[in-house]
């Protein structure tokens, strides 16, 4: 836009949003006018005759609520007593009329009508409002009529004296649980954890009233993970191993040609995959990881080698078999993770609705409000 085509009037886009016959959205970056559009549409509203008890300004922050109340008192303070032009140019700015003998009259009573209004203006930060909502229909929301919101220290020990309360006494699903927690993760990171959980203690309630029970709440999050019900990292191992579930025959092919080979790699590989072809199911499954490693990188991503030159020229088709088995490794890699990962959740979504289940009873006990 060119500067001839701006606005005469900068302030004329301001003086819309404030205009209180509108409802108007607001966007607008940090410090470009927002709060003065939201003050000006209390002063407008005011002058229009509207009462303080049918204004109600929502903030997200104490300091803003603050700045506001400010801003509005002292605009008030300085139109009860600044001269009758000066107030006139004042209230013209703020409406874009020039203002009659009986608006400015009324402009100079608001100060004293603010101050005489029983808790004045009305500006609460959201949090304050939804609290003043609750007092009022405190049994409607399922709460002590009397209850009082908790600072950060008496949470603090509320959550300690929960955790307490469950490691001394818990059930033997939490038994459990706590025993997996303290097995996986060490005691630092339990604390994180658990917190961690604390953190979205509605949203795991409400998950709980949805799925029924803390066990389907766990079938729910294998069946996500695309895990069969009662399918754990065992069952996938004992599968994975069993004589039907891979080329027995080409492997074993394979491990005679890595055998033979005069590298020191292949006889190397050989060996791990002739021991574990020659294992019964439990012993492969105890050795899995280290047959793994034959397919494999740390990274969990196959190896772009399965095989030399030397033992292509003895089996030909020794990197497809090899390629074969690398997938159907990597697979099971990935379903082991799946069990892994479904067992600790549970065992973590376990400790954190016990804890927060005794955190809720003693929060109500003492009439607490988060």
């Amino acid at each position: 836009m060119s500067l001839a085509r701006l606005p005469v009037d900068p302030g004329a886009q301001q003086r819309r949003a404030s205009d209180p016959s509108d409802s108007t959205w607001v966007a607008a970056s940090a410090g470009t006018g927002k709060t003065k559009v939201l003050t000006d549409r209390v002063l407008r509203l005011l002058l229009d005759g509207t009462p303080t008890d049918r204004i109600l300004c929502l903030t997200f922050t104490k300091a803003a609520a603050t700045e506001m109340a400010n801003r509005i008192n002292g605009t008030l303070a300085d139109w009860a007593t600044t001269g009758d032009a000066d107030l006139a140019g004042q209230l013209s700015d703020l409406t874009g009329r020039a203002p009659t003998s009986a608006r400015q009259r009324e402009a100079r009573r608001l100060f004293a009508r603010v101050l005489d209004a029983a808790g004045g203006l009305r500006i609460q930060t959201i949090h304050a409002f939804c609290q003043s909502l609750l007092r009022r229909f405190p049994l409607e929301a399922a709460l002590p009529p009397q209850f009082a919101v908790i600072d950060a220290r008496a949470q603090t020990e509320l959550l300690d004296q929960a955790r307490n309360a469950l490691l001394r006494d818990p059930t033997e699903a939490e038994a459990g649980s706590l025993a997996i927690l303290s097995r996986e993760v060490g005691d630092l990171a339990f604390g994180d954890l658990v917190g961690a959980v604390l953190s979205i203690q509605h949203r795991l309630a409400d998950l709980l009233r949805r799925c029924g029970s803390m066990a389907r709440v766990q079938d729910a999050l294998r069946d996500r993970l695309g895990l069969a019900p009662g399918e754990d990292e065992h069952a996938i191992l004992a599968a994975a191993c069993s004589d039907t579930a891979f080329d027995g025959a080409g492997l074993r092919m394979v491990a005679g040609a890595l055998l033979s080979s005069d590298k020191k790699t292949d006889q190397e590989r050989g060996r791990v995959l002739a021991d574990w072809l020659a294992a019964d199911t439990d012993a492969r499954a105890t050795g899995f990881d280290a047959y793994r490693g034959l397919f494999l990188t740390e990274a969990a991503d196959i190896r772009q080698r399965l095989c030399t030159k030397s033992v292509q020229q003895r089996l030909a088709q020794a990197e497809d078999i090899l390629a074969a088995e690398a997938s159907r490794v990597l697979s099971v890699h990935w379903r082991r993770v799946a069990a892994r990962s479904a067992w600790r959740t549970g065992a973590l979504l376990t400790v954190g609705a016990g804890l927060a289940a005794r955190y809720r009873r003693a929060k109500a006990g003492a009439a607490w409000l988060d």
